[in-house]
């Protein structure tokens, strides 16, 4: 399971243009490299060269071609370096998107099943509401067609119950629904004629699965279901 509350980083456009970057670094990489094998092969063409005719000027020409050839290796290996380090900043953030993208989905899974385990007897039109604004797919059209009968038996019921979720893991992930299972308990305070001598609250303790789909990058309730 997946649990845990990192920070948000940067968003897809700058991880583009991270890409960019090691692309032309790599780029700069290889005509660096270019470069430093042609200056080898100069050096030795003048050394095949250099004769008697020649002799004062060869050690110049000798230390030129080496002094080319070790620029051209310290561009390889600082272009080189480069490319690793910005290709490393980009996985690295490629995978903290991946993360932030999770606890995103369980933070909404929790924060949704708490709403709708949390009823309450004067209110239930706008908890009828609520748990719509937060479904799509089966999951809101099953709830849209039993929500009279919803709101009819939570005013029969005269009770009120607070919701709380424990802990949210995500299961698993299969096309753009990810089903995450939440633990979560719910407080219940029945009716009572009697101000004075109240009911103690009743507490149960549920499992549930929820799939979790995102519409116009909003997250959704697209299944619920208790799992016994």
């Amino acid at each position: 399971m997946v649990i845990g509350r990192p920070r948000r980083t940067k968003g897809a456009g700058e991880v583009e243009a991270l890409r960019e970057q090691v692309q032309r670094a790599r780029a700069a990489a290889d005509a660096a490299a270019a470069a430093s094998r042609a200056a080898k092969e100069e050096a030795g063409k003048e050394r095949d060269d250099d004769g008697p005719t020649v002799q004062s000027e060869a050690p110049t020409a000798r230390r030129s071609a080496r002094y080319r050839v070790a620029v051209a290796a310290t561009a390889v290996a600082c272009i080189g370096a480069g490319a690793l380090a910005v290709e490393s900043t980009l996985d690295h953030r490629s995978a903290q998107q991946g993360v932030d993208a999770d606890t995103r989905v369980l933070d909404f899974a929790e924060e949704s099943v708490a709403r709708l385990l949390s009823t309450d007897t004067d209110n239930a039109e706008v908890y009828v509401e609520r748990v719509l604004a937060d479904s799509t797919g089966d999951w809101r059209s099953e709830f849209e067609q039993r929500k009279t009968a919803t709101i009819e038996t939570m005013r029969g019921a005269g009770n009120r119950t607070a919701g709380k979720t424990l802990e949210a893991g995500i299961e698993r992930r299969e096309g753009g629904t990810t089903t995450v299972l939440v633990s979560a308990t719910a407080q219940t305070t029945p009716a009572t004629a009697d101000p004075a001598a109240p009911p103690e609250p009743q507490v149960q303790q549920y499992q549930i699965r929820v799939g979790v789909t995102m519409v116009d990058d909003q997250p959704k309730l697209s299944s619920v279901g208790f799992v016994q």
